[in-house]
């Protein structure tokens, strides 16, 4: 514990003056870490050497971001069937690490250690999250999580509690009154529940500040409306269990990425980078995980980076213009081009918000990257015309030729 307070303190330090240095300045720094987390990587990790090796890499050549392109990526499969014993770093293996694994809501979990430098460092940028929302140390932090977060506390300050994410939604409830967080974290989709039961008692007494959701995607309605139950804002964040904070709204509601802790890249289906705007795979790099690094880590989801390169909050970070579910739900046009399925989703909740009963359920299935097909239980209001302009809408969303059928 004392190494994670005496490191964390550094890394405090360090991610509160980072996040409003000029952009140039941010980039220079990104790149050193991330050169030197490559070679580390190939030095001292066995199943990197052997990857790099393979493909012909010499690490003498990588010397700048772009640079990382020559490297392949690493998938979630190979880190399976690697760790720990290929994974982890040589120069790590006797010390003391923070072991942990992934929810597993992929398909598998995937394992993975942090030194307790790195899980310091991490524990800070969580605390820069909500400081960009307006904590501040005397706030008290409630986390609904299926684990506990070791956070120590320093008297009145850094306080937080835990509450399981696997109790009923009534438990929690009389939790949260008991604990009457002034910030609450959580997964967006319990939190919504609770905005959906807590009743107007509950409310008197449960009045957080702010809250914080993550872990999954959440939809800007949704949030609103936790919004208007709690009478607070809501922030989104982005994350993952194995390289933590990657991106998060500041208080002008923005997406900012963290680019002192991971570099991301957005790329087509070919692996070429995709403009500001466009939305590619992302490929995730680790700059402070030397006992374990990810390098070039493909997670999956799917985003796109902001056309706008500043914020009036005035931090130096990167925009994130919005992230959009996974690579393997996305659909995928004949240009290459991918549609995530949260638009799609969102262009049937349009259609019936305007008409409840326009529908009763529904399914869509892209059968080729030509051909997706509606099967539909039509809803008491349903006309064929009517159903035609939300095909028509998905058309546009689509924005090249795709063959749209509907069974009923």
């Amino acid at each position: 514990m004392f190494d994670i307070i005496f490191w964390g303190l550094l890394a405090l330090i360090r991610t509160q003056v980072f996040q409003w240095l000029p952009p140039r300045l941010q980039q220079r720094i990104a790149q050193y870490k991330i050169i030197r987390e490559v070679r580390q990587a190939y030095n001292n990790v066995p199943y990197y050497r052997a990857k790099y090796d393979q493909a012909g890499i010499d690490i003498n050549t990588i010397k700048t971001l772009a640079d990382l392109k020559k490297l392949p990526p690493i998938t979630k499969d190979e880190i399976r069937e690697n760790f720990p014993e290929g994974l982890i770093s040589n120069r790590y293996r006797s010390r003391k690490l923070i072991k942990s694994a992934t929810t597993g809501s992929t398909g598998k979990a995937v394992g993975f250690v942090f030194s307790p430098a790195t899980y310091a460092h991490y524990i800070t940028t969580s605390v820069r999250v909500y400081t960009m929302i307006g904590y501040r140390p005397w706030h008290k932090v409630v986390y609904i999580k299926y684990t506990t977060v070791q956070l120590p506390a320093l008297g009145p300050f850094f306080r937080t509690a835990h509450i399981p994410s696997t109790i009923t939604v009534e438990e929690q409830i009389s939790r949260l009154r008991a604990e009457r967080p002034d910030v609450l974290v959580g997964y967006a989709s319990l939190i919504l529940e609770i905005a959906r039961t807590v009743t107007r008692e509950d409310l008197k007494i449960i009045r957080p500040r702010m809250i914080s959701v993550n872990s999954e995607l959440s939809t800007a309605d949704q949030r609103d409306f936790i919004a208007r139950v709690f009478g607070c804002p809501v922030y989104d964040e982005y994350s993952t269990e194995e390289t933590w904070m990657i991106a998060s709204q500041c208080s002008r509601g923005r997406y900012h990425i963290f680019t002192d802790n991971i570099w991301l890249e957005f790329l087509d289906r070919d692996g070429n980078e995709v403009a500001p705007g466009e939305t590619g795979e992302i490929f995730i790099t680790t700059m402070n995980s030397p006992a374990m690094p990810f390098i070039r880590y493909r997670i999956g989801d799917m985003g796109r980076l902001a056309t706008r390169s500043s914020c009036p909050c005035g931090r130096g970070f990167p925009i994130l213009e919005a992230f959009d579910g996974r690579a393997d739900d996305s659909f995928i046009l004949p240009s290459g081009r991918y549609v995530s399925s949260l638009k799609i989703l969102n262009t049937f909740t349009k259609y019936i918000k305007k008409d409840l009963h326009l529908m009763e359920e529904f399914k869509v299935i892209q059968h080729e990257q030509g051909r997706i097909e509606i099967m539909l239980e039509p809803g008491r209001d349903y006309t064929a015309e009517g159903f035609q302009e939300l095909v028509s809408s998905l058309q546009t969303l689509m924005g090249e030729p795709v063959d749209i059928s509907v069974s009923i």
